[in-house]
């Protein structure tokens, strides 16, 4: 049995002569003076086995015998000594010496006591062997139980959290997120826990330049980001790229290549739950459809809406709830015919279905009502995606078809969570207390729908002698008549105001005029907005004295005399809604204004649609 042994004595003789015989029997023996020497040696090499004299300057055998075990405990130590009362004694076995000889040192003795010696260290060698194996084995199938778990997982929501809890568990990490990918392409944030700061983690990212190649590579990388190890794992399933985990504060201060191992796994196995997952709830879906509209139904829609609420409460999201009406589908029924009623509905449910994405959910309410859940989306995003919807329908053969006999008085609302209500009955209130507004809208009861951008203008704006307009307690209140001079400066200078305020808030505002001058109150109260602000606005003239500004946009239009005789502001978005008009004569200036959303969101559609102005 070969083996490294340490042979420590002062007596040179000794060491040569026994260094002699065990290297004869195939052990590789190295030799020390001294005890100091030894435990040198011995913090070089990993010895099977110690052979030192007892009787030693400066050190003895018993001292170095106790530094040796202090090291390793388990350290086999065998004793020479040329007294014969130390064989056996107290001393000796306190030390920890597994066996003790005399001198003179008899051949065959010493061969037998090495032997036993080294034949301890095999045992204890296969014994930790085989617990490192057991203890491997355990988490072998440790992991493999949490991956087939992953294959099986009934909820897509509840495996999300699940892999974030278990990658975070098998690769010690105190902290975990996980991105998934959208329809859009983008990964969107779905789960974290532990001593994360949500404010501190991207929403959404693009994966698209160093990390876009990092990702095409499939396999878990470490970073270091403020002196913090991180360890990134792609989830990826037959080449498709489904999200992306971040792992973080190891409880080791830094991870093992044992964590980077059984992280690819867990994320292998993640990848193809997630993608089951997606596909089971499509086919769950699939069952839940009303047959005519191919619409959810009702209950589908709840139960979805209630696990997006809980998302939104545990993850501080918000996402929009909307409702659509077909108000006069009774009268279509009755004077078209039930199959040109169901042609409309079934042409605004394909018209909605063609411009929502993968995670929203449109469900039918009853015949002639529809909700719709957009996740992720505020209440300027709701806004904006009702104007698109309307236009949307509005472009549908199967509607036009039937518009063309008998015009769909169509009508939508929006509420999100939490600026509008906690609960699903809240938001769907919320929804028709704002189509009550719509339907009662000065839009709606002038039908300036169909009205170019300047003819509404001039409507609203009349002359003195105008009727006065058309009022509803429900509607938000409209005006015309004589307005202050200075009323069109104050307004630009209180919304500059409002957007420095919060320059997070999404809105659009539109300013037009004879001139667009950096003396404007909007421009030159805008001068210090930071770069990220998320309202966009355009100033539009016929002139134009203004350089680049870091938020407002100029839009030059020459040749439009109807600037030089009106200013209008249009201000929408997802705390205000306001709307005014004026033309300044030579006794006063004579305007229209008005908060009733319907009117200002008609106005800047028909303002776009005039001047092929972007949509936001």
């Amino acid at each position: 049995m070969a083996g490294t042994l340490l042979l420590v004595d002062d007596d040179r003789f000794f060491r040569e002569l026994a260094s002699d015989m065990l290297s004869r029997r195939g052990y590789r023996v190295i030799g020390a003076e001294d005890g100091p020497r030894a435990l040198e040696q011995a913090s070089l090499t990993r010895f099977d086995l110690v052979i030192t004299d007892v009787m030693m300057p400066g050190m003895d055998g018993f001292a170095l015998t106790a530094k040796l075990r202090e090291r390793n405990p388990d350290q086999e130590v065998l004793l020479i000594s040329a007294r014969p009362d130390v064989k056996g004694s107290e001393m000796a076995l306190r030390a920890g010496a597994a066996d003790c000889l005399t001198k003179p040192v008899d051949e065959a003795d010493l061969f037998l006591a090495v032997d036993r010696a080294l034949q301890r260290v095999a045992l204890r060698h296969e014994r930790a062997q085989l617990r490192d194996e057991n203890l491997e084995f355990a988490r072998y199938q440790n992991l493999h139980r949490r991956c087939l778990e992953f294959l099986a997982y009934p909820d897509l929501e509840g495996l999300q959290e699940r892999v974030t809890a278990d990658l975070a568990a098998v690769c010690d990490a105190q902290s975990a997120a996980l991105w998934l990918g959208d329809d859009r392409g983008e990964l969107v944030l779905r789960a974290y826990r532990g001593l994360l700061d949500k404010q501190f983690l991207v929403e959404r990212m693009k994966p698209e330049g160093p990390l876009a190649a990092r990702l095409r590579e499939a396999a878990p990388w470490l970073a270091w980001e403020e002196r913090s190890p991180v360890l990134y794992v792609p989830l990826v399933a037959g080449g498709e790229l489904v999200g992306l985990a971040q792992l973080s504060d190891p409880i080791g201060g830094e991870f093992q290549p044992e964590h980077v191992r059984q992280a690819r796994v867990i994320g292998d196995f993640a990848a193809v739950g997630v993608k089951n997952g997606r596909r089971m709830l499509a086919l769950q879906r699939l069952g839940l459809r009303d047959r005519d509209t191919a619409a959810y139904n009702l209950s589908y829609f709840t139960d979805y809406a209630s696990k997006e609420i809980y998302k939104a409460r545990r993850y501080g999201r918000t996402f929009s709830l909307l409702t659509f009406s077909i108000d006069n589908l009774p009268l279509v029924r009755v004077r078209l015919g039930t199959a040109d009623a169901k042609k409309a509905v079934r042409g605004i449910i394909r018209a909605l279905s063609r411009i929502i994405r993968d995670s929203d959910v449109i469900a039918k309410a009853s015949d002639q009502e529809f909700y719709l859940l957009l996740p992720e989306t505020d209440f300027f995003g709701a806004l904006m995606f009702v104007r698109r919807a309307v236009a949307a329908v509005r472009d549908e053969a199967d509607v036009q078809e039937v518009e063309a006999k008998l015009p769909l008085a169509l009508v939508g609302g929006a509420s999100t969570f939490p600026k509008d209500g906690e609960d699903f009955d809240e938001l769907v209130h919320r929804c028709r207390r704002r189509m009550d507004e719509r339907r009662a809208s000065l839009q709606r009861r002038l039908l300036l729908d169909g009205l170019p951008f300047w003819e509404e203008v001039e409507l609203l704006l009349g002359t003195p002698s105008s009727p006065k307009l058309p009022a509803d307690e429900r509607a938000e209140p409209s005006r015309r008549g004589k307005v202050s001079d200075v009323l069109f400066d104050e307004l630009q200078a209180e919304i500059a105001r409002e957007l420095l305020r919060d320059p997070g808030a999404r809105g659009l505002l539109y300013v037009g005029g004879p001139e667009i001058r950096a003396d404007l109150p909007i421009a030159s109260g805008l001068e210090s907005a930071p770069p990220e602000m998320a309202s966009r606005i355009y100033l539009l003239g016929r002139r134009m004295d203004l350089d680049s500004h870091p938020a407002v946009t100029p839009v030059f239009l020459e040749g439009d005399d109807r600037f030089t005789r009106h200013e209008f502001l249009f201000w929408l978005s997802e705390h205000a809604s306001y709307a005014l008009i004026q033309r300044r004569g030579k006794g006063a200036t004579w305007g229209f204004h008005s908060s009733d959303t319907a009117v200002v969101d008609g106005l800047i559609t028909k303002l776009q649609a005039e001047y092929d102005l972007q949509p936001y």
